[in-house]
């Protein structure tokens, strides 16, 4: 056999080792997190931190068991944590993520594409209830955390119940897998609500072409190509990334419409198969663009045309690089 595919062989084993919990009393977030310190099973556990500013968290190593304390897991851990995985300090070799389902998915994609071991790697995995949009909450003024609740398929603000479905980001309100298909430990999380999964493709797909078209240029007329949607993407890590190029330079330092075009346009056939539907890009830009919309419109057709989705089976074949004989689709023959 290959060396290359007796490497494959070994992180498709480890990749698969899933310890069940049913029939075991459920673990929590914070005594698994803590237990794998003090026993020194990983150097560190990536998660989130409350932020300074209402509504927000941020992403922190914890390597103190004293420090778990404040490891938190609420709707606002919009942050796709398989993206700190990449920049890791020096002296961390095994570490443990907190990871919901997209997150889950974005380290299967990143095992597969050999920019993470798998041996190294350990899966707390954690049911999300979805992740609330942040900027649905701005009518609300001085509104603050404590007075936001989910209650099963609800979000309660200042004491009125509201569907939760309409403050979920639009990647979470069709979200296929809301707890993580791959992990090591699954710990304790609250209700998951049983919610209908939206198309939000739907109405952008009914338009004719000439009223899509508009919809992108409208969007993409107000993007200042800041790069927050790349930074934030788990499966953007090129050292250098084909916008900053110099030489060959493929676009202008401003931000023209042509050149925007270029550049979403251009990450989206980078992602094609790649794209774990997280909606960090979304969540990370600061004038509010629905550039996941392109994504997920890219996401819908290769799993239409190839049968394939990214992050969720480590030893399914890239869709672009290979080929079946009895493939459903006359368009690839």
């Amino acid at each position: 056999m290959p060396m290359w595919s007796k490497r494959l062989l070994r992180q498709c084993e480890a990749l698969v080792q899933i310890r069940c919990v049913r029939g075991k009393a459920p673990v929590t977030l914070h005594d698994a997190a803590r237990k794998l310190l003090e026993e020194h099973k990983v150097q560190g556990v990536l998660g989130y931190r409350k932020g300074s500013l209402p509504f927000r968290t941020r992403p922190y190593l914890f390597r103190d068991p004293c420090e778990i304390e404040e490891l938190v897991f609420t709707p606002f851990c919009g942050l796709n944590l398989a993206r700190y995985l990449l920049f890791l300090p020096q002296g961390i070799e095994r570490v443990a993520i907190v990871a919901k389902g997209c997150d889950g998915r974005a380290c299967v994609a990143l095992v597969r594409e050999n920019r993470l071991r798998r041996e190294n790697l350990l899966i707390l995995g954690v049911p999300c209830p979805g992740m609330v949009d942040t900027r649905k909450l701005a009518e609300w003024e001085g509104l603050k955390e404590h007075e936001v609740t989910l209650r099963g398929g609800e979000i309660v603000v200042r004491g009125v119940a509201y569907p939760l479905a309409s403050f979920l980001d639009a990647s979470c309100r069709r979200c296929r897998y809301r707890s993580p298909l791959v992990y090591d430990i699954l710990v304790e999380g609250g209700e998951v609500p049983s919610l209908p999964q939206e198309d939000t493709l739907r109405e952008l797909r009914s338009l004719p072409e000439e009223k899509r078209w508009e919809f992108f240029r409208k969007e993409l007329s107000r993007c200042i190509r800041c790069y927050a949607c790349r930074n934030a993407c788990p499966m953007c890590y090129c050292k250098e990334c084909f916008a900053e190029s110099h030489k060959p330079s493929f676009l202008h330092p401003s931000p023209t419409l042509r050149d925007n075009f270029v550049f979403h346009i251009g990450r989206a056939m980078h992602l094609a198969g790649r794209c774990v539907e997280c909606g960090a890009c979304e969540r990370a830009c600061p004038l509010g663009i629905p550039i996941a919309t392109m994504f997920l419109a890219v996401s819908d057709t290769v799993r239409e045309h190839f049968a394939f989705e990214a992050g969720v089976d480590v030893t399914a074949p890239a869709p672009f690089v290979t080929y079946r004989e009895d493939d459903p689709n006359a368009f690839i023959r």
